[in-house]
């Protein structure tokens, strides 16, 4: 569940190069591993050594629900989403891509790409 940052976790955040906007948010948007395929992801260091437990998609359902941004229905998303690039293949079909026309495009290309390669 989405927890609102408190203002120590908020400078915590600030002590790590963030802006107060995105420390007061708790996420931000990232270009995941430099695809230029944009997803909301929760900044780790405002929420590092608290008690609550805030995914990045509890961020991405925040996000939508707070007109941040829109995020992809997984069900709308590429079936094949997996990637090699974690220790033991990462699932990305979830609720955390923002959803635009570019990113929609630029996840299928990706996607298809890696999928001809394997």
């Amino acid at each position: 569940m989405y927890i609102k940052p408190t203002e120590e976790m908020i400078l915590t955040g600030l002590e790590h190069g963030w802006t107060r906007e995105e420390c007061e948010r708790g996420y931000t948007i990232f270009d995941y591993q430099c695809t230029g395929m944009e997803c909301i992801m929760r900044i780790d260091s405002v929420y590092a050594e608290t008690e609550y437990n805030v995914t990045d998609e509890d961020c991405a359902i925040e996000a939508q629900r707070s007109g941040f941004c829109k995020i992809i229905p997984v069900n709308e998303l590429p079936e094949h989403m997996i990637v090699d690039s974690c220790w033991y293949g990462c699932d990305l079909r979830t609720y955390v891509w923002v959803d635009t026309e570019e990113n929609r495009k630029r996840i299928c290309e990706y996607f298809a790409n890696q999928n001809k390669e394997v």
